[in-house]
């Protein structure tokens, strides 16, 4: 008899069973870790219970209110994040305080899509960047994003120097730009030179490749040296500086002096310059003077797996193709001498045989 019973329900069930077995996604509204609409029901210190969509009964716990909560009251509509799709008293598990927060994560990335210039705060630094706190959030601001007017120009780019630079900003207002925000991994990334400088196509439209530029120096760095070029900086890398090895860029610039350079590459807003190119290439010159089949002295100074570079007359390098029979025939640091037997001015690439 309590079979048939149990039958009976089964049978009376199973129908609807059916239903939100094989459209449940369909019907529910909502997902878990989203925002849903909720009509609040009733309110007290413990909890909010509210209709979810009208297809179920959510509850807010004290641990999920959000600092407004108070004003909440019943027949509000208001948004919450879903938690869980049933709690242990069959519940839909709500959160408004994390409801605040993708709120906030979803204006950032409205603010992103839309190029929206936003107002943060600085609230600390370190030696990559600024901690900024906007529209809500905590995020962080490259060095390399800063506007030329904040970047920290160091003689010599000694980082503590650079750092303290950086904390002298703490509590500034700076105008930014929202470049990355990530909800899931809580990477929020702010641009001030996004903000303030010149659109990218402005940029282009301003400057293209091979053209020469005149500007001041207006920082240095390890690697190289900031030129204001009318309203845009460009870099010259410390290999553009010279056709000669430089190793220290401050022996040879000071910030304020002016400097003539020809723009190599015009990518995203900014443009990379040579001084280097507005000379002749005393390489390609003294190249011109080898002739294949022409013997010259010259000192091996490295031995690779696949050859030897070899350090020549005039400055030239060359390259000693070997075989792995061959290998042992030079020795690094020992002069010999060689026959050129391949030339290539456009690739700086002399090619050469051992005389034995």
């Amino acid at each position: 008899m309590a079979k048939a019973v149990k039958d009976e329900k089964k049978s009376a069930n199973s129908p609807m069973d059916e239903l939100v077995e094989n459209e449940g996604e369909k019907l529910i509204p909502f997902a878990r870790n989203e925002l849903a609409e909720v009509t609040v029901i009733s309110v007290d210190a413990r909890k909010i219970l509210c209709d979810v969509g009208g297809v179920a009964f959510g509850v807010v716990p004290e641990r999920e209110y959000s600092f407004d909560s108070r004003e909440i009251k019943p027949g509000d509509t208001i948004k919450a994040s879903v938690v869980s799709l049933e709690n242990r008293d069959g519940l839909v598990g709500l959160s408004l305080r994390r409801a605040d927060k993708d709120k906030i994560w979803d204006s950032l990335d409205k603010n992103k899509g839309e190029g929206s210039i936003l107002e943060g705060r600085v609230k600390d630094a370190n030696r990559g960047g600024l901690i900024i706190e906007a529209g809500g959030a905590e995020g962080f601001l490259p060095v390399s994003q800063l506007s030329v007017a904040n970047y920290p120009r160091v003689e010599g780019g000694d980082p503590r120097q650079i750092l303290n630079k950086l904390r002298e900003m703490e509590g500034k207002i700076l105008k930014i730009k929202v470049i990355s925000a990530d909800k899931e991994s809580g990477k929020l990334i702010f641009s001030e030179k996004a903000a303030c400088g010149i659109l990218p196509e402005v940029v282009e439209s301003l400057f293209s490749e091979g053209q020469e530029v005149e500007g001041k120096v207006t920082g240095i760095a390890p690697f190289g040296v900031f030129v204001q070029v009318g309203e845009v900086e460009g870099l010259i890398h410390i290999s553009e500086i010279s056709w000669e090895r430089v190793n220290d860029i401050n022996k040879l610039y000071k910030v304020g002096d002016t400097v003539k350079a020809k723009i190599i590459k015009v990518e995203d807003g900014k443009i990379f310059l040579s001084i280097k190119r507005m000379l002749p290439d005393p390489w390609l010159e003294e190249m011109k003077k080898v002739k294949i089949g022409k013997k010259l002295q010259g000192e091996v100074t490295r031995v690779t797996a696949y050859g030897a570079f070899v350090k020549l007359e005039n400055g030239l390098d060359g390259l000693l193709s070997l075989t792995k029979e061959e290998k042992g025939i030079v020795e690094q640091s020992r002069k010999y001498e060689f026959e050129v037997i391949e030339l290539k001015p456009e690739s700086r690439k002399i090619g050469l045989k051992l005389i034995k």
